[in-house]
């Protein structure tokens, strides 16, 4: 009978150490899938990857659980992908889309968060155990194989690997009180993760209340910072009116790009609420036009981009309210990490095209923001 055991398994491991490029094939195919899922439905995750079981690998395993398997479609995780996700209410929505995507082996698959009793604190993650579905095409012998797929928390991926580079579980008769630092630190992860789903709820929240305003026409005096600025582009009415004109008097079609880099030096001009940056695209308008036509002239483009327009307005401010060669380069060092000669290079340039600009007559420009400059 042990003689059988041992030829049993020596037959999985030939097997399988023949069939191997067909589980690369399979990896491949997971991960692809995986990839496209997590894209579809705009899950915030970290990363994504695979691995395919070693025959050494395979060897160990069926060493450590011999007579467990009959069959080399017995073992679940010869084929394996990880999910890396920033928040924990992410991990049961990629759960969700997984039933969606693949077969799920119910009986096989395993929430280890509700492993642990109410007073033990440790490794926390969902383990999926799923197949491909034979409707979406693939070959039956890529259906018949089983795949892990762990879902989890960075501060679990982080818990997890540290705990396995200690050895703590392989280890034997670890002291008490070392158990219980593993404990405490996974405790504080787990408080850590809940706290982050907690902070992106509040996030949204924010969202909602500042959206609310915007649309309301409540925003002059809302701080300008990343939500703010982001909702006012992409909802404001005001705003897209006023791209709307920009667009026609440029002559150049408009491309939304995100514009968050500008907020230190939008600050540092003393712009810092909702309702002072509006008023300084009215204020400076005449200028920006100038500025814009002779940047996208220069660089023979036909189009603006936010990015674009919000540079030319720091810049018509610049130009408009006449700081000096010093000021200029404090405000071009926000964004040269303090290279010199970048440094330097912009504020030549910044000086240059005003000095070009001013040698077009003043006559020649029609009076008003919206003039056929």
């Amino acid at each position: 009978m042990y003689g059988d055991l041992l030829k049993r398994e020596k037959d999985i491991l030939q097997i399988y150490s023949e069939n191997i490029e067909t589980y690369y094939e399979l990896g491949e195919i997971l991960h692809n899938k995986l990839t496209e899922m997590i894209k579809k439905n705009g899950f915030f995750t970290m990363d994504v990857y695979h691995r395919i079981k070693t025959v050494d690998s395979l060897a160990e395993k069926m060493r450590r659980k011999s007579g467990k398997y009959t069959s080399i479609y017995d073992i679940t995780d010869l084929c394996a992908a990880r999910i890396i996700c920033y928040l924990n209410a992410t991990v049961d929505e990629i759960a969700e889309a997984l039933k969606k995507n693949f077969v799920i082996d119910e009986r096989n698959s395993i929430d280890k968060r509700k492993t642990l009793s109410a007073n033990q604190f440790g490794y926390l993650s969902l383990h999926n155990v799923v197949s491909l579905r034979p409707e979406d095409g693939f070959r039956e012998e890529l259906c018949r194989i089983r795949c892990e797929i762990q879902i989890r928390t960075v501060l679990q991926h982080a818990w997890a690997e540290i705990e396995h580079d200690l050895g703590y579980k392989s280890s034997y008769g670890i002291p008490r009180t070392i158990r219980r630092e593993f404990s405490r630190i996974a405790g504080l992860l787990e408080i850590a993760d809940n706290q982050f789903v907690e902070l992106s709820s509040n996030i949204q929240r924010y969202k909602n209340e500042i959206t609310q305003q915007i649309v309301n026409g409540e925003y002059q005096e809302l701080p300008l910072d990343e939500v703010t600025l982001h909702e006012y582009l992409t909802t404001n009415d005001e705003f897209f009116e006023y791209i709307d004109m920009y667009t026609t008097a440029s002559q150049l079609e408009y491309y939304t790009t995100p514009a968050y880099g500008h907020l230190r030096h939008l600050a540092w001009l003393g712009i810092t609420k909702l309702g002072e940056l509006y008023g300084a695209l009215l204020e400076y308008s005449d200028t920006m036009l100038k500025i814009t036509r002779y940047v996208t002239k220069q660089n023979e483009l036909d189009f603006f981009t936010t990015n674009v327009l919000f540079n030319n307005l720091c810049q018509a401010m610049l130009i408009k309210n006449k700081y000096t060669r010093e000021q200029v380069s404090r405000f071009m060092a926000l964004s040269c990490n303090e290279n010199a000669e970048k440094i330097r290079q912009d504020t030549d340039e910044l000086f240059e095209m005003s000095r070009r600009l001013h040698l077009v007559s003043e006559n020649k420009w029609i009076t008003g923001i919206w003039g056929d400059v």
